[in-house]
């Protein structure tokens, strides 16, 4: 009933963890495969999975050589062999009850596109500083199955969606999505508004739940400002809207009626024993980043 495609490059340690939660969580209540994606690794993957699959059939390994994360998730699918195809993070950790949730969205959840929640996994330790929605993408204000509005969209690193659905409109844009070491963002959002466009509904879960890893690069500033600069430079070509010098400096002109609101609403924070420095520039800056990285991509600086 059941595709999980968990798609990889050079985390064969943290993998193994998310496959064995996999394993430990599985309840055998439905038939599933575990379809693991080796984007070119080359550390230990491939020796750790081939091992664990020897021991679970359900498991399988596959080799993607056209390095991208859009490019392992396409051999995903078209690799999966059950109506639903799920798609996980390689380094996340399922909540106890994932399955019997991921069996009630299949039979009775009314929707054919579905991510869930993902809370954050403090591996390395949490710094006083650092806020536990700066890794997770908890919406407050629902608490249940939820069709999102089409400015919202759900997160792929737990994502389930029907293969048919994919198929139809082509899976994932490789021109968007990580690359190897290269950070960079849209695949996501642009398979959703493609999907949209054919009529179908996006729902987001909270009851799906996941723990997603948060690694030590992602426990400073500099890492929140990078991101969110990075998805700005394929934001507006995944939302369908065209580069060129207009758009660009409207992006700008965003960015810094934005960061003078922000200092504006959020300097004064700073006197509060319980607000750092470091939300002070996560908060003032972050948003702002993103259409500045659309402003750079909108004339060619970038």
């Amino acid at each position: 009933m059941l595709s999980i495609v968990v798609c990889t490059y050079n985390r064969g340690d943290i993998l193994i963890e998310c496959l064995e939660s996999v394993i430990d969580t599985y309840t055998h209540d439905y038939a599933i495969e575990l379809i693991v994606v080796d984007n070119n690794c080359t550390d230990a993957t491939a020796t750790n999975v081939t091992l664990l699959a020897e021991s679970h059939e359900y498991i399988k390994y596959i080799q993607e050589p056209k390095q991208g994360l859009s490019h392992a998730r396409n051999t995903g699918y078209r690799s999966a062999t059950y109506d639903w195809v799920l798609y996980l993070d390689d380094d996340a950790t399922l909540a106890p009850d994932f399955f019997e949730r991921v069996d009630y969205l299949m039979t009775q959840g009314g929707y054919d596109c579905i991510g869930g929640l993902y809370l954050p996994w403090y591996k390395y330790g949490q710094p006083r500083w650092f806020k536990d929605q700066y890794a997770s993408n908890l919406k407050p204000q629902y608490s249940d199955l939820t069709r999102l509005s089409e400015t919202e969209f759900v997160s792929g690193g737990i994502f389930m969606v029907k293969r048919s659905r994919l198929i139809d409109v082509g899976g994932f844009d490789p021109n968007y999505g990580m690359t190897g070491d290269t950070v960079a963002y849209g695949e996501e959002d642009d398979l959703q508004v493609r999907l949209r466009q054919r009529g179908i509904a996006i729902a987001y879960d909270p009851l799906l739940i996941i723990y997603h890893l948060v690694p030590k690069y992602k426990l400073n500033t500099r890492w929140f400002l990078k991101s969110s600069y990075n998805l700005g430079k394929t934001y507006l070509a995944t939302h369908k809207m065209s580069y060129n010098m207009i758009t660009g400096i409207g992006a700008l002109c965003i960015a810094i009626a934005q960061t003078a609101i922000h200092l504006i609403k959020y300097t004064p924070r700073l006197l509060l024993r319980s607000y750092y420095l470091e939300n002070w520039k996560i908060d003032t800056f972050k948003k702002p980043a993103k259409w500045f990285g659309a402003f750079c991509k909108g004339v060619g600086l970038d």
